[in-house]
């Protein structure tokens, strides 16, 4: 008697078929750089393939040098039934202050929200911010 496992799912997204191969990372793999040539987040990001793993490096606006928020690992997702990676999200814990990034590319332009909160006990208020950028 052969056994089916049946997995849960709740939207119809879930029911994709099984796969074995790794989502491929070159569609998010590269030099990013923000089109808001005056931001105040991130100017510059980093994406690399390490061991089969999307690293995530940012580098937040600094004058006169960004500041080099170091590397963290970012979970990587593709779209639909493809294996191409079409976005990530990554997580910073930063000396008081905590950020999730969540992101997504299309058509050559890597979009990332930010959700930044302070536990610093500074008082700052917590934000979001959303910019673009190109390779």
């Amino acid at each position: 008697m052969t056994q089916t496992t049946q997995y849960a799912y709740y939207m119809q997204a879930d029911q994709r078929p099984s796969s074995k191969e790794p989502i491929e990372l070159s569609p998010l793999v590269g030099n990013w750089i923000n089109t808001k040539s005056d931001t105040k987040y991130l100017v510059r990001v980093v994406l690399t393939e390490q061991d089969g793993r999307l690293t995530f490096q940012g580098y937040g606006a600094n004058e006169p040098n960004p500041i080099d928020w170091g590397k963290v690992e970012a979970v990587p997702y593709a779209t639909g039934t493809s294996l191409l990676a079409a976005g990530f999200h990554a997580f910073y814990k930063l000396d008081g202050v905590e950020t999730h990034l969540v992101a997504n590319q299309k058509l050559g332009i890597l979009v990332i929200q930010s959700y930044t909160r302070y536990v610093d006990g500074s008082g700052r208020t917590d934000h979001f911010a959303r910019e673009f950028y190109h390779r």
